[in-house]
């Protein structure tokens, strides 16, 4: 095990300790993370040159920690490890002051942790984590990940110590497009205007029993996802009792030999035929809905129909769980009409959610993976997240490969 201290002390023997001032560079092992350079190879967040500035990691007797008493800068770090796989990431974290809203995000920016913490509490927990190959937006050779990344946001939480161990664990991987993969977002950090995919969301709810591998990309289609080269990666690491979720269809219905009966089916039952080779579970997920209306918000237009019609049928064909994610999604816009859904979604967009809206997505899959036997049950409702209330920008479409 590797530990990391991050508090003064004058026991050298103690962890390997770290300096506010220490900076991560590749190859010299462990330092605090704000590089602007392919932040979906560091930790998701992609600080400006001006907020940079703002940004000084300060440390005391219970760890480092940002001053964002008046915006939310994050408290970011990252560590080599000697190869990839799955770690055990154990982090302690100490609250000077009542902190209502914590949020602990691991690799590309992916939720391990929400709550409070009391004045004076120190808090600890393990989060498991898989580090593997992976391909940057916009980018068509993989590039090698190899660090452990771990981002605290709040206003001024201490970041007190990290230990990291090999683990066995098994590993939940994610195949999808832009409205599954890990976002990256702005600093100082807005849920409300952060684009959120629901993978990213999705490991808080699971209370540290999987690893999860989201390898899903803007744009993809079920097309794409191999021939681009995320799908070999996938295969390289997953193995026997792996999970690995399928959701497709938003720029799969914009080809005409994607059609939801033709290649988009197809593609899925290929998929799901070699995930089984691999003594991994496939599952299948229907595509989310859009926030997409007519008549100003009177009548709901389901672009996605046929797409989630098809995938409810092939998982009957082929016995494969489904998570009908469509359905859910569609019913909770409907419930809340056109413009009082725009709070979940990243402003002006119809189709991709913001992290508020990426939490509540998580929260429907959890939920379907549980009612159709793929994880067990712990009995407990999903976490609310709710976006803050007030005017809300109409929904429109700007952007489908975001």
């Amino acid at each position: 095990m590797t530990q990391y201290v991050f508090y003064q002390t004058e026991d050298r023997k103690t962890g390997i300790q770290v300096e506010p001032s220490r900076y991560y560079e590749s190859g010299e092992g462990f330092g605090f993370s704000y590089s602007c350079r392919r932040p979906e190879l560091n930790t998701g967040f992609i600080p400006g040159p001006e907020v940079l500035k703002k940004i000084e990691v300060k440390q005391d007797q219970n760890g480092c920690y940002v001053d964002s008493k008046a915006a939310c800068y994050p408290l970011s770090f990252q560590a080599d490890v000697k190869q990839q796989g799955n770690y055990l990431m154990t982090i302690t974290l100490y609250a000077r002051e009542e902190e209502k809203e914590v949020l602990l995000f691991v690799g590309r920016r992916q939720l391990v942790w929400r709550g409070s913490l009391k004045a004076r509490e120190e808090w600890s927990q393990s989060f498991p984590v898989t580090i593997t190959d992976f391909i940057p937006r916009g980018e068509t050779e993989r590039f090698r990940d190899g660090a452990v990344k771990v981002t605290v946001i709040s206003r001024s939480v201490r970041l007190k110590k990290l230990d990291i161990k090999k683990w066995k664990g098994r590993t939940m991987y994610l195949a999808g497009d832009s409205t599954v993969t890990d976002q990256t977002a702005d600093y100082p950090y807005n849920p409300a205007e952060s684009y959120g995919g629901w993978g990213q969301m999705f490991p808080a709810f699971l209370n540290g029993t999987y690893a999860v591998s989201n390898h899903a990309h803007s744009g993809l289609t079920t097309e794409s996802f191999r021939t681009e080269g995320h799908y070999k990666i996938l295969m390289e690491y997953i193995i026997k009792g792996d999970i690995c979720l399928f959701q497709f269809g938003h720029n799969d219905q914009k080809l005409e030999h994607l059609d939801a009966a033709g290649g988009y089916r197809n593609n899925l039952i290929r998929y799901m035929g070699e995930i089984r080779k691999k003594e991994a579970v496939p599952v299948l997920i229907t595509p989310i809905a859009r926030n997409s209306w007519l008549k100003n918000g009177e009548i709901y237009d389901d672009r996605l129909k046929e797409y989630g019609e098809e995938v409810m049928q092939l998982s009957k064909n082929m016995a494969v769980p489904v998570v009908d994610l469509h359905e859910m999604s569609m019913e909770f816009i409907k419930e809340h009409g056109l413009y009082r859904s725009g709070r979940w979604f990243y402003p002006s967009d119809y189709t991709h959610t913001n992290d508020y809206g990426a939490w509540k997505m998580a929260g429907f899959v959890w939920k379907g993976l549980i009612k159709a036997g793929v994880i067990s049950s712990d009995d407990k409702e999903i976490p609310v997240w709710e976006p803050p209330k007030g005017a809300v920008r109409l929904s429109i479409n700007k952007g489908e490969h975001l």
